[in-house]
């Protein structure tokens, strides 16, 4: 029986190809013991790729996987909670394997059939009656470890309660948002996007913009993805993107969007040449070595990649969204005409099949904005246009006006949501008018901007914001560029911390931004070292050090909710957290010997510290000190949550989240249960200093890591400088010393290293490049 506390259970899934082996790989994540099934040694060959790609959280993961035969053990399903197909998408051959399955499976378990738009009760008519009870479509996104999304299609004959059950089990565990949708071609994302894409690819063809152009149009500047349009067709595949169109086209024959649209010549031609996209090497783009070659509209061969230089003004891609999707529709055309059909229409499409394929708007506007990463979904979007969109809507030839757009002016009303004091409002069309409803969401699901417009804004500067989380806990929310860390910002959260042991029973550290921290802002660093500030860099490190101490010693407790990146001094500000509750991709790491430099805002002496803490008595510490020696020495960082408790960022008690929207929620009970517990900081104490035996043993470690060609000699000087500072600098004898020593150390190291031109080149190319310099 599939339920949200399910952590252990058994699922088989049916067809080893892309989705179905995604979909075992993170079931075997979650704990689960997983069947994977196909023919003959598919299966197999189909684990050995999911181990060569990563797939997997640990390595032992796969062990969980049991490939086999559809035809020798199909039994297995006998005990399955869950059996999910995922096999080609065509109605009879899935038919006919559930036939086969509904003569073994147990009457409990949960049936689905991943597909992205076939008819889920067409399917389930393959089974008898009581089946059809436990059967719905799950329509996972590619990657599925790695999409947020999981559109679930319930029949009119699917058990209300599995339902439910099934959506929990989703979110909790295996960390999606799960939309509903209503079982119709291509339910809604599918539906949307695919018309969106041929939609655009027609119009710039049509209007002679370029596919670099296009994607620059339809990419970041809207809010989408930087692949745009032609390079997500390479991607998804000329020729599976044909095949949804053609299906579309037959099941929907009163569509008059879908069978008004035909796409071009050169796409027919790209396919016959079998120009498919990325898996054939080249679609509309075609890589040779290091370049970029884009397809030629006229004479269908390839030129070399030109960077689009169109009339748009380099403010526009820093401005609101209310200002600069207007100001795109009405750019010079052609790029104006192709704006208004490429984007336009098919957010008109998106409204116009909003009732036929969801439930309500925000469900639609959601499975958008997570299916394909889209910042704003479709009526959001309209939101954003205001009256420009509209205006721009009459230029088109549409079929009619969409309905939800009718109903929203019949009823006198401008947007699609709206606040009302604490509250968010959606419009839900009703016949030819509607009203605002309101916006339920489980309290699970934290929206710190949500928050912002109720009037939880507890303190705010330009760089971070501090929001009321109910129950007198605090979110301290960073809110510069990366979500670097600034003097300043360090000052306004040392404050507050001050403050929230008079106001508050606990404090989160976390925000909603791409990632949780990039680190200390290295333009910062490299202005002090073109000014030779020596004194105010000092200052910087001591007040992140400061900040380290506040964190760890206040007098309630305080967590982080890390997501996304936490590096360099983003890491520092987690490491002294009382609790650390990472979302599961979560990278953490120091990668401060990438830049030249060390970690000196309190890392290297707390991961010093953690090595240490409770070790024996008459305990070599050598052999406790060398696993983050190395650590930071190579500037590691984890790849997710799990490789961070490997590399001693996280400790035993930190917990991992598997679903992004529930972090800060979850952070939250995590501090509350402390405060309830009564929570008391710790006491400062020593820190064992290894001194010069210690250095020399460490140095050992250095000298054949540089012999073997490992490292380079500044890489060499580097790990000399941590070594240094863990084993508590030039000290004959071992010795208990108090943390502000390993502080200085961290400090005087810093500063010597920022004055050498091979660390100074370090930052430069980070900064210039976005990639290590290793010189």
């Amino acid at each position: 029986m599939v339920n949200g506390n399910l952590r252990k259970g058994h699922a088989v899934v049916l067809g080893a190809g892309t989705m179905g082996s995604g979909i075992a790989a993170l079931l075997a994540s979650i704990g689960w013991r997983v069947h994977l099934l196909d023919q003959g040694e598919i299966a197999s060959r189909a684990l050995e790729r999911l181990q060569q790609s990563g797939a997997f959280y640990q390595p032992s993961d796969a062990a969980r996987i049991t490939p086999g035969d559809v035809n020798a053990d199909l039994d297995c399903v006998r005990d399955a909670d869950w059996v999910v197909e995922a096999i080609i998408e065509q109605i009879e051959p899935k038919r006919a394997l559930w036939r086969q399955v509904a003569e073994r499976v147990n009457p409990d378990a949960v049936l689905s059939s991943n597909t992205s738009g076939l008819g889920i009760a067409e399917i389930a008519q393959a089974l008898p009656e009581p089946l059809r009870k436990r059967f719905l479509g799950t329509h996972f996104f590619n990657p599925p470890r790695v999409m947020r999304l999981l559109e679930l299609i319930p029949t009119e004959d699917t058990d209300p309660d599995l339902t439910v059950r099934f959506t929990t089990f989703a979110e909790r565990l295996l960390g999606k948002r799960v939309v509903l949708a209503k079982d119709r071609p291509g339910f809604i994302t599918t539906r949307i996007g695919v018309y969106a894409m041929v939609q655009a690819l027609v119009s710039a063809i049509r209007y002679g913009v370029t596919p670099e152009e296009a994607d620059l149009l339809l990419g970041t500047l809207v809010g989408r993805p930087r692949s745009g349009v032609f390079r997500l067709t390479d991607l998804v595949g000329l020729d599976v993107a044909n095949n949804i169109i053609r299906n579309q086209k037959e099941r929907l024959p009163d569509d008059a969007y879908i069978q008004s649209l035909e796409p071009p010549a050169l796409w027919h031609a790209l396919i016959e040449q079998g120009r498919l996209g990325e898996k054939a090497g080249a679609g509309f783009y075609r890589r040779e070595g290091k370049q970029i070659l884009t397809l030629d509209y006229a004479t269908l061969d390839y030129r070399p990649y030109a960077e689009p230089s169109l009339p748009i003004e380099p403010s526009l891609s820093r401005a609101p969204y209310e200002e600069r999707l207007p100001a795109l529709l009405n750019l010079p055309d052609p790029y104006g005409a192709f704006m208004r059909e490429a984007f336009l229409k098919p957010l008109a499409y998106g409204a116009a099949v909003m009732p036929e394929v969801a439930y309500d708007i925000p469900s639609l506007d959601m499975a958008m904005r997570l299916g394909y990463n889209w910042d704003l979904g479709v009526f959001e979007t309209w939101d954003a246009l205001g009256e420009a969109g509209r205006d721009a809507l009459t230029r088109l030839d549409l079929p009619e006006e969409p309905a939800p757009l009718r109903a929203l002016r019949n009823a006198g009303l401008k947007t699609f949501y709206t606040t009302k004091g604490s509250s968010r409002l959606y419009f839900e069309p009703r016949d030819e008018q509607g009203d605002y409803a309101p916006l339920l969401t489980p309290q699970f699901f934290v929206r710190l901007d949500d928050l912002a417009r109720a009037g939880r804004v507890l303190d705010e500067t330009p760089e971070c914001r501090v929001i009321d989380l109910g129950d007198d806990v605090a979110c301290i929310e960073f809110r510069t560029k990366a979500n670097v860390l600034t003097p300043s910002l360090m000052e306004f959260v040392l404050a507050y911390l001050e403050r929230a042991e008079r106001m508050h029973v606990g404090v989160v550290i976390g925000n909603q931004g791409r990632m949780f921290s990039a680190g200390f802002n290295l333009n910062l660093f490299l202005d002090y070292i073109a000014r030779e500030d020596w004194q105010g860099m000092e200052r910087g490190l001591t007040l992140l050090q400061e900040l380290s101490q506040r964190i760890r010693y206040c007098g309630v407790p305080v967590a982080t909710a890390v997501h996304g990146y936490a590096l360099g001094g983003g890491l520092e500000v987690v490491l002294p957290c009382v609790h650390v509750h990472a979302h599961v991709d979560a990278g953490l790491g120091l990668p401060e010997a990438s830049v030249g430099l060390i970690p000196a805002g309190g890392g290297t002496t707390l991961m010093t510290r953690r090595a240490l803490q409770n070790l024996p008595p008459e305990a070599d510490p050598l052999p406790h000190l060398r696993a983050p020696f190395l650590t930071l020495a190579y500037g590691k960082r984890s790849g997710n949550a799990f490789e961070a408790y490997t590399l001693g960022f996280l400790r035993e008690r930190d917990t991992v989240c598997w679903n992004l929207d529930r972090l800060l929620y979850e952070a939250k009970q995590h501090v509350l249960a402390l405060s309830r517990a009564g929570y008391r900081p710790p006491e400062p104490t020593p820190i064992l200093a290894t001194g010069t035996n210690g250095y020399s043993r460490l140095m050992m470690e250095v000298h054949w890591m540089h012999q073997a060609g490992q490292i380079t000699d500044h890489d060499r000087l580097i790990a000399e400088k941590i070594a240094f500072v863990m084993t508590g600098g030039d000290l004959r004898d071992a010795t208990p010393l108090p943390e502000t020593h390993f502080h200085a150390l961290e400090r005087q190291v810093f500063l010597e290293l920022c004055q050498t031109e091979k660390t100074l080149a370090r930052i430069r190319h980070m900064l210039e490049t976005g990639k290590p310099l290793r010189n």
